[in-house]
Parts: structure tokens; C-alpha cells; sequence
């Protein structure tokens, strides 16, 4: 749903006055700047799409209570649930675990009245835009304990919870409580729950609320538990509250006692009872929010002592009450940098960004992987021949719209590979095979940490549609990755290969519409062969269309790559170092263009006028590479440009061994 303006139904309240009501207003309890008000039903300036983040902003993103920020489950296995069992054992295993939800799970209700207990160290994400947890609830925090009033040495900490619709619990949907801490709420869908939306309280610290979509929900957000709980509370309860739409939640948006700094910005609220309320001396800081139809913003006298509440920035349209002020609070900035969008720009991006669905594409971890990268030109598609359209295959997809499974032993990946229809298979530790195993088409095959195939290899015949990603491939017997036998759309992206006794990357007998992208062919002998032998034009004369790009060949030997009958191969913006024997040789009239590489202590850059060994000449055409203690590129001929499929941009030639270094390999996406 995309708003533009807040829509035009009436309001759950019913007390405006009739000459008296108040559309447009902001105070502040401070000397703070004045900001523009919209007028009612003003036209609201069209912002930039929302921001999705990898990472937490906010309170979680504090390096405070021995936890350098938020990171979940990151560094442990990856597993996919399907069940309440499944569920339930992995969130309580203790270690990092990153927890992916498929489809609908019921919890049991059982003699937690439904909820369940989260360790510390998990990451726990809905996989599209359908995972839901219905029934029961998640609780983080070690057993309530009065006595308690300072954090203990077991305190549940660093949570990520992502892209799930919670629903229908029989008491909480979240709660956080008992001194847990650097827990991070996000992009998630709230309805429908007995008690509380998310809940943080007893002790609980740097907590960050964001991109949530919270509807047909009563009690929304409680910080703090009650008033006769300042032991736990004084002094903690630090959370952050932004880019939420609370859709006619009715009350607790949130409701605060104690917490030292809750931090409310560019909400947007829409038709609640009541916004924000502190008391019990809470510092709350509500900055940049839209609120329409919302009978009280926001209130400091409530029920028990009262709170404080600094205001600014904040649009109130058909409200009936001011925001109340009162006080001083600290300044968020002084823990975390933060960047407020427009007041106005609220009511159109958050309904656009908020809830389930937004961490595009969270169907795809290979996707998502890429998405939150932090190294250089890291994509999350293919790019490239890989991605044209051609031979039925729009581009190249891999495993979306398959099940995520995670393969942990040499059965179940051999298993995963040979499974009919699209399927993303996530590789974790070290997988022993033997000889060259095939590949099914429509599939991604995706490390996960320094995940690493060893022993065997991986072999393409009439497959396609399939995605390799972030693998270490070590001493295959053969070849680690044959694409062959008229296999096509096939994207080769972010790995590693060493000592493969055979080729590291073949291309051969008729593949066609391959990228090979940001390797790492590490100390390799026989890089990539693209062309069988100098026997089979009649397969390969038309096909072979091959982009081979940033990657690092570093002391590999030969075959960076060889080629016979391919046009057009695309050799751009690769580092070439220490290639003893030669890096490209064009062979039986292939047409290579090689352009912005980088070619350091190579003796032989390029063959082609005289041919190679004892295959005839090919034809190869060089522009704006660097070549530093190398010999001279043979060039002939003409070769048709890559442009005639697929666009491209070079990065200079200069560049690329910073570029390539960085970047290339695995544990770079």
C-alpha cells in the first residue's frame, strides 16, 4: 500500500471539539527550532524508495554491555524451519544460529500460554512474504526474578528477529524482558495479539523497534513494566522506535515509565487512541512523526508520576490534543548517528517500506547475501551473458521461488544438486565428494561462512539456470566446475579455486550464456578452458558466449582463459599476476575482446595471431589494459562487440588490482 496523504476515514475516537479542533500543531518543551508545519491535506513531496538496511541502526547498533552492536546468528549454521519442532529446538540451541521461517508455524500454547523462549545469538527471518508464527509467542529473557535489579551474567542478548508476521498469540507476541539486550525488531508484521505487540521491560537495553507494521492490535508497545518497578528500570530501556506504522493500534505506541531515552521518530501513526505517553519520569524524544486521526500524540500526564516528552518536527493532522511536553531529554546522537527523514514524506514511505516482504529479495538468500555486501560490486543479480534474455531463459534466476535448504554432509547436497525443479541450497562447512557430480537445472548453490567443496567437482549437462556463489572449491581429481553439453545461463560468482587437477572453470561443448565473475583462482594450473578440443566446431562455431570479469588470477598458470571457436568472449577488468605460462590465448578462430585488465609479471598477455600449442590462430581485440613486466598482447582481427547483448561499464584498468583484490572470492558477499 503506497499513501501519498492520509486517508480520509473517520476517526476511532469521537470527542472533537466542534470549534476547537486542532489539525496542525507541534511544541517543543525546549528552545528548540520551530519546524515548517504542513497545512491539512497538503500535497506531500514525493520521497526516495526506503531504505532497507543489513544492519541495525539505533539503540542495537550501540557497542555497550560487553556486545559490539546487534549482529544475531552471523558466524553460526543457517537452517531452514518448517515446523513448530524445528522452530522451537533451534531458537533455544545455544551459539549463533541464523533461523529461516518457510511458510506458516503454529505454536503450541501448552503451560507457557504459548510463549517460547529465545537464546541468545539468533537471528530468526521469514523467508518472502508469507512466513508467519501464529499462536504463541516469543520471549527473550532468562526467568522473571524481582530480586534481580542488574544485569546478569546470563542475560539474553543480541536477537534479530526479520520479516515474520507474528499473530494470534495468546499473550505477547514479543516480549523482551529481564536485563536482555541489543535486540533488533524489524520489518515485521504485528496483529491480533492477546497482550502486548512487542513489550520490553525489567532492566531490558538498547532495543530498536523499526519498519514494523503493527494493525488490529490493541496493546501496541510497553517500555517498562509497571510503576512499582524502578529498580530494574531507572537508568536502562534504551529503545529506538522509528519508521513503524501503527494502523489503528489502538494504544501504547509506545506507552514508557523509566526507560533513560526512548527515541520516537518518523512513525506514522493513523487513527489510534493514543500515540505516546511517558511517565515515571521517561525521557522521550518524538521527532519527525506523522500523526493523522490520533485523539492524544502525545501525553506526560497519563497515570502515576509524570513523564517528560520533547517534541519536534512532528505533523498532527484531524487530532483533538496537542503533543504535552514537558522537560528535557537527552540528545540520541550522543550513543548513535541518525538521519530523520521529512515529516511529511512519512505517510508515503512508510506504508511503502514497513511490515513483511521489504528486505527485497528475501525469498533468495544468494539475493539478500549480495544485497548486504560490503565489498566492491557485489550485485545481486547477474550480469553479463549470464543475464540476457535468450533461449527461453530470462536471465538467470537460479533456485527463486524454491525451497531454501541447507546442506551440512556430502549425502544431502548430492541429494540437494540432483532434486527436480528450483531449489537454493545453502553449503556450510566442508563437503567431501569424489569425481564430477551433476546439477540439476534451476538452482542456486550458495556458501554460507567459508563454506568449501573438496575432492570432486561440479558438472552442467543440458542444465541451466544455475547460480554458484561464495564457495571454496579445493583439489578437485577433475575439473571443480564443467559447464557442458549445450548447458546454458550458468552464473559462476565470488569463489575460490585451488588445486583442481584438471580445469578450475570449463566451458565446452555448446554451453553458451555464462558469466564468471569475481573468482579467486588461487595458485590454480589450469584455469578455464572454454572450447573441448580443436575437433569440435560443429558443436561449438555459434555458441561459447562467454563475460569473464573481475577476476583475480593470482600466480595461476595458464588458461585465463583458452579458447577455441567462441564468439564473443568478454575478458574485462580482471587483475592477471604471475601467470608463468600465458593469460589468454584465442585459438580456431575464437574472438575475444580484452579490455581495462590489469597484467603484472605476465610474459605472455595475449595469444592469438599465431595460434597456441597446436590449435590454428584466433582472433582477439585489446583496448585500455595496463600491462606492468609483461610482454606484448598479439592481436588479430576483428570481433563482435559485447554491447551488441548486454550493457557494461568498465572501472579504469589502473584500478583494478585494489578493485579485484578486495573484492574477489569468497566471504566477500
Amino acid at each position: 500500500m503506497t499513501t501519498s496523504s492520509a486517508p480520509p476515514r473517520p476517526p476511532r475516537w469521537r470527542h472533537h471539539a466542534a470549534a476547537g479542533l486542532i489539525t496542525a500543531l507541534t511544541l517543543s518543551a525546549t528552545a528548540l527550532p520551530q519546524p515548517a508545519v504542513a497545512a491539512p491535506g497538503a500535497a506531500v513531496p514525493t520521497p526516495v524508495a526506503p531504505a532497507v538496511t543489513a544492519t541495525p541502526d539505533g539503540f542495537a547498533s550501540v557497542n555497550a554491555l560487553g556486545q559490539n552492536g546487534t549482529t544475531g546468528g552471523a558466524g553460526g549454521p543457517v537452517v531452514t524451519v518448517t515446523t513448530a519442532a524445528q522452530f522451537l529446538d533451534y531458537i533455544s540451541r545455544p551459539g549463533p544460529y541464523v533461523v529461516q521461517v518457510s511458510g506458516t508455524i503454529t505454536l503450541p500454547t501448552g503451560t507457557s500460554d504459548g510463549m517460547h523462549n529465545v537464546a541468545s545469538d539468533k537471528t530468526i527471518v521469514g523467508l518472502g512474504a508469507n512466513a508467519t508464527l501464529s499462536g504463541g509467542g516469543l520471549n527473550i529473557g532468562v526467568p522473571v526474578d524481582d530480586d534481580v535489579t542488574s544485569p546478569p551474567a546470563n542475560a539474553v542478548h543480541n536477537i534479530i528477529i526479520r520479516n515474520l508476521h507474528l499473530t494470534g498469540a495468546t499473550d505477547d507476541l514479543v516480549n523482551v524482558q529481564m536485563f536482555s539486550h541489543h535486540i533488533w525488531i524489524d520489518h515485521n508484521e504485528f496483529s491480533n495479539g492477546d497482550d502486548g505487540a512487542v513489550d520490553i521491560k525489567r532492566g531490558s537495553d538498547f532495543v530498536t523497534v523499526s519498519w514494523n507494521h503493527f494493525h488490529d492490535h490493541d496493546k501496541t508497545l510497553l517500555l517498562g513494566h509497571d510503576d512499582d518497578n524502578a529498580a530494574q528500570d531507572v537508568g536502562r530501556l534504551r529503545v529506538t522506535y522509528h519508521h513503524n506504522w501503527f494502523d489503528a493500534s489502538d494504544q501504547r505506541n509506545p506507552r514508557v515509565r523509566f526507560s533513560a531515552l526512548a527515541h520516537v521518530y518518523n512513525n506514522y501513526y493513523d487513527d489510534n487512541s493514543y500515540g505516546v505517553v511517558s511517565t515515571n519520569d521517561s525521557a522521550v524524544l518524538v521527532e519527525n512523526n506523522y500523526f493523522y486521526s490520533v485523539n492524544n500524540p502525545g501525553r506526560v500526564d497519563f497515570s502515576g508520576p509524570l513523564g517528560r516528552i520533547v517534541e519536534r518536527g512532528n505533523i498532527l493532522v484531524a487530532c483533538n490534543h496537542p503533543i504535552e511536553t514537558r522537560g528535557t531529554v537527552p540528545d540520541p546522537r550522543t550513543y548513535y548517528p541518525y538521519t530523520l527523514d521529512p515529516a511529511a514524506n512519512v505517510p508515503t514511505i512508510v506504508p511503502a517500506g514497513a511490515g513483511v516482504g521489504r528486505i527485497s529479495p528475501t525469498s533468495d538468500p544468494t539475493a539478500a547475501a549480495a544485497a548486504t555486501a560490503a565489498g566492491p560490486g557485489v550485485t545481486a543479480q547477474p550480469d553479463g551473458f549470464a543475464s540476457v534474455d535468450a533461449l527461453g531463459q530470462n536471465g538467470t534466476t537460479g533456485g527463486v521461488g524454491g525451497p531454501v535448504v541447507t546442506a551440512t554432509n556430502a549425502s544431502d547436497f548430492l541429494e540437494y544438486i540432483d532434486t527436480v525443479g528450483p531449489m537454493i541450497i545453502q553449503v556450510t562447512g566442508r563437503i567431501q565428494i569424489s569425481s564430477k557430480q551433476g546439477v540439476r537445472p534451476n538452482k542456486t548453490i550458495i556458501g554460507v561462512g567459508n563454506a568449501e567443496i573438496t575432492g570432486g567437482g561440479l558438472d552442467f549437462y543440458r542444465s541451466y539456470n544455475v547460480i554458484v556463489r561464495n564457495i571454496n572449491f579445493t583439489d578437485a581429481e577433475d575439473d571443480a566446475i564443467n559447464v557442458g553439453q549445450n548447458s546454458h545461463h550458468i552464473w559462476i560468482d565470488h569463489n575460490r579455486f585451488a588445486g583442481a587437477v584438471d580445469g578450475s572453470v570449463d566451458i565446452v561443448r555448446g554451453a553458451d550464456y555464462v558469466t564468471v565473475s569475481w573468482n579467486h583462482f588461487d595458485h590454480s594450473d589450469k584455469s578455464m578452458l572454454i572450447g573441448h578440443s580443436d575437433g569440435s566446431g560443429s558443436t561449438d562455431i555459434g555458441h561459447l558466449k562467454v563475460s569473464i570479469h573481475h577476476n583475480f588470477f593470482d600466480n595461476s598458470r595458464q588458461r585465463h582463459p583458452r579458447i577455441r571457436f567462441a564468439e564473443p568472449v568478454h575478458v574485462y577488468n580482471n587483475y592477471f599476476l604471475g601467470n608463468e605460462l600465458y593469460g589468454i590465448a584465442s585459438t580456431e578462430n575464437a574472438g575475444v575482446v580484452v579490455e581495462g585488465n590489469y597484467f603484472r609479471d605476465v610474459p605472455h598477455p595475449m595469444y592469438s595471431a599465431s595460434g597456441y600449442a597446436d590449435s590454428g590462430p584466433g582472433r582477439a581485440v585489446q583496448r585500455n589494459n595496463v600491462f606492468v613486466n609483461s610482454g606484448t598482447p598479439e592481436t588479430a582481427g576483428t570481433v563482435t562487440e559485447p554491447r551488441t547483448y548486454y550493457p557494461y561499464t568498465l572501472d579504469s584498468a589502473a584500478n583494478v588490482p585494489a578493485l579485484v583484490t578486495a573484492g574477489a572470492g569468497v566471504g566477500r558477499i
